[in-house]
């Protein structure tokens, strides 16, 4: 039976946040110029097979973005997610924390801790919180730093307690911000800020599958770019979940590499080419072990001021898998800074990176039974105006016997000016799924109203009142009480 909220797990979910926290609140170096911060991030991939009851295997894949908190420790958010064996969809989003002790001839020794919530698959995660603990030995390789790791999964709730031996690749890049109190004002010279991302579309999507199960499953999800030149090659990395078509808990992580071409420079129509690799599943989709492809084609149309709209046609597969589906999708992007043919011309935009705990009150499930469960999550808010701000946010649950329960939200909001004191509301849609939760077909609305109080003059502790409801075909209608601390800065923009 779904459990309430205790000081204990209260204090679980504030663990899972912890290093995510510390992270949000690193302000980096202050460069020269005396209005952009700097400091080097290192983003990484992992890889390793864990043991789940019953001497069952699951590779897990793992990638994180890692901020400098200084004097050798490091702090950011991860995810992790099933990559071999039969639990493909199973996917825990978190924090890591981590020390650092430097080595002779290059090499040094890691020591991290992470914490999270997720699931999904029908794996024993009980409730969904996740700790891993690990040592890492890694040595310089050109631009990469590759290793071998020790680490210990557990999810205490659950049944899963594994030690193994894993690969991690990383690499470092420079990370530059402002001050958002900047906000609004000519953005220095000196090249990308932030993660790099240029472009952030939203997307819709239908996969028509083939075989025995002929769902046409319809998801919603986003899409980040970098580079955004008119012609040639560009990368970046998308999410989705499922929202309607019977497959509430199916979700989708994937890296892209593209190529766009514009024949015309006369005309703002482009045609492109993509391709994906990563891991999905849950939802009942026949994913296997959670490797999936993805190739397109398609035509976009620039409309100005940044904003661009396409359409694109393609082909789904499971690698290893009997998933096959065609696949449609239509989006619609906005540049976040100024072309690279035009480096100064935009203005500082402010940005808020929020971790998250939410408690949902009465949360049906599909067994007819109603409770609580609590989630960990993260949100990324960007100021279009002075008071309006574009949402994208997911949560994963870590406690109320819910483990595999995910939420997916985009969605704008307005808020007063900042101060000490600031309130705000904000709504949502998106999809949810997974857990035993009534979620329908994955489509969801989510409002929230929110009081927030300054800490520093970039950070800030904020309080919310809200609900959830499906939108189609589910129980799910729950009150949700939601804690965050919000980490303001500047960041290119248009």
């Amino acid at each position: 039976m779904p459990t309430e909220l205790t000081p204990k797990r209260a204090c679980r979910g504030f663990a899972a946040c912890c290093a995510l926290l510390a992270a949000l609140g690193c302000p980096g170096a202050l460069a020269a110029d005396r209005t952009t911060r700097e400091s080097t991030i290192e983003a990484g991939l992992g890889y390793e097979r864990v043991r789940l009851p019953g001497n069952e295997k699951m590779g897990l894949a793992a990638g994180w973005v890692l901020f400098p908190l200084g004097g050798q420790w490091w702090a950011g958010p991860a995810v992790y997610g099933a990559a071999d064996g039969r639990r493909g969809g199973l996917f825990v989003g978190g924090g890591e924390l981590q020390r650092r002790v430097d080595l002779p001839w290059g090499w040094d020794l890691r020591a991290g801790l992470f914490a999270g919530g997720g699931g999904g698959a029908a794996a024993p995660v009980g409730g969904g919180l996740m700790l891993r603990a690990a040592a890492t030995l890694s040595h310089d390789f050109g631009p990469l730093r590759g290793g071998l790791s020790w680490s210990r999964i557990s999810f205490p709730s659950g049944d899963i307690g594994s030690s193994q031996i894993g690969l991690v690749l990383n690499w470092e890049r420079a990370f530059r911000s402002f001050d958002a109190q900047l906000a609004g004002q000519p953005q220095p010279t000196g090249g990308t800020t932030g993660l790099g991302i240029q472009r952030l579309a939203g997307t819709v999507s239908t996969y028509r599958l083939r075989g025995a199960d002929t769902r046409h499953v319809g998801l919603v999800g986003a899409r980040a770019e970098w580079p955004t030149r008119p012609s040639g090659l560009y990368t970046g990395i998308e999410a989705a979940a499922a929202a309607s078509g019977g497959a509430a808990g199916y979700m989708e992580i994937l890296g892209d590499v593209g190529w766009r071409w514009t024949p015309l420079a006369a005309l703002p129509v482009s045609f492109e080419a993509r391709g994906a690799l990563g891991l999905g599943g849950g939802g009942g989709m026949p994913t296997g072990g959670g490797a999936l492809g993805k190739i397109a084609v398609g035509a976009s149309v620039e409309f100005g001021r940044g904003w661009r709209a396409g359409v694109e046609l393609g082909e789904v597969r499971g690698l290893g898998s009997p998933l096959r589906a065609h696949s449609g999708q239509i989006w619609l992007a906005m540049d976040l800074e100024p072309p690279p043919a035009a480096p100064g011309s935009g203005t500082i935009s402010r940005n808020e990176w929020s971790a998250t705990l939410q408690h949902h009150l009465r949360t049906h499930r599909r067994d007819g039974t109603v409770g609580s469960l609590d989630t960990v999550g993260l949100k990324l808010d960007r100021y279009v105006g002075p008071h309006v701000y574009l949402s994208g946010q997911a949560h994963s649950a870590y406690a109320g016997g819910a483990g595999a329960y995910s939420i997916g939200l985009i969605g704008a909001g307005l808020a007063s000016a900042p101060a000490a004191y600031r309130f705000g509301v904000e709504l949502l849609v998106g999809a949810a799924g997974g857990g035993g939760v009534a979620s329908g077909n994955g489509a969801i609305v989510q409002s929230i109203a929110w009081a927030g109080w300054s800490v520093t003059p970039q950070s800030q502790l904020r309080f919310g009142v809200g609900g959830v409801k499906s939108i189609r075909g589910g129980d799910l209608k729950s009150p949700v009480l939601e804690l965050s601390w919000t980490r303001a800065l500047g960041l290119g923009g248009r």
